[in-house]
């Protein structure tokens, strides 16, 4: 077999040299592109797990979809990460009862309702299930006195209800963290009255009201938690 001159060798390698740069600079770009990515989507995950929770919140899972609960009210993860209020989804299960439940009797079959979402006791904990029909069944719950409590953070208006505070926007109602320093013209219709020293606060869910000459200000615990 005639060997190629060096001449013609030379130029092969510098062929093959040349593709081999240029292989291995498209496989770094894809690399690169996939890194990218990678680093965007844990850029999503770290902005929705940082968003806090509500303190004592429960995860629920439904089939492939994930929620959330805490007080009787079920939450999704939503745009940004936000917490968005959802209706109670059907096959989720609870290990406690939401408080102030209706319990009743439906023939043979024990339900729990809390205003319009229904439960059934299972073995892992309380499930929930569509509105039974038939002879023994309460009429719907009269509508709350007080839904929401209006809250004033500046002119931004902030909505309170069991121990919770949520914002409107175009999503639906959104959770948020507690707006310390916001206002409120009155105070929740279950508020109690508590005394540090000389002091007077107002407890509702374990969050604290105090009266101010602009209404009543959202203030940290005036205690140590235990």
């Amino acid at each position: 077999m005639t060997t190629p001159p060096a001449s013609f060798r030379i130029l092969l390698l510098a062929v093959a040299g040349g593709a081999l740069v240029a292989t291995t600079s498209l496989r770094a770009d894809r690399d690169d592109h996939r890194d990218d990515h990678r680093d965007n989507r844990h850029v999503d995950v770290d902005i929705g797990i940082n968003i806090p929770l509500p303190n004592g919140y429960l995860d629920v899972v439904v089939g492939r979809e994930h929620f959330y609960h805490y007080h009787g009210t079920f939450y999704r993860r939503g745009p940004h990460g936000r917490l968005v209020v959802v209706g109670a989804p059907r096959g989720a299960i609870i290990r406690e009862l939401p408080p102030r439940c209706v319990r009743f009797r439906v023939g043979r079959v024990v339900y729990f309702r809390y205003g319009n979402v229904y439960y059934q006791q299972v073995p892992t904990g309380f499930l929930v299930v569509g509105a039974p029909i038939g002879p023994g069944v309460p009429p719907p719950p009269p509508p709350p006195v007080q839904e929401f409590l209006s809250v004033w953070a500046g002119p931004n208006e902030c909505l309170f209800k069991d121990g919770q505070f949520f914002q409107r926007t175009p999503d639906g109602l959104v959770w948020m963290d507690v707006p310390y320093g916001a206002i409120s013209r009155a105070l929740p219709a279950d508020a109690v009255s508590i005394r540090v020293h000389r002091d007077e606060f107002f407890q509702s869910d374990n969050v604290y009201f105090r009266r101010t000459p602009e209404g009543y200000r959202v203030v940290p615990a005036p205690f140590p938690p235990h």
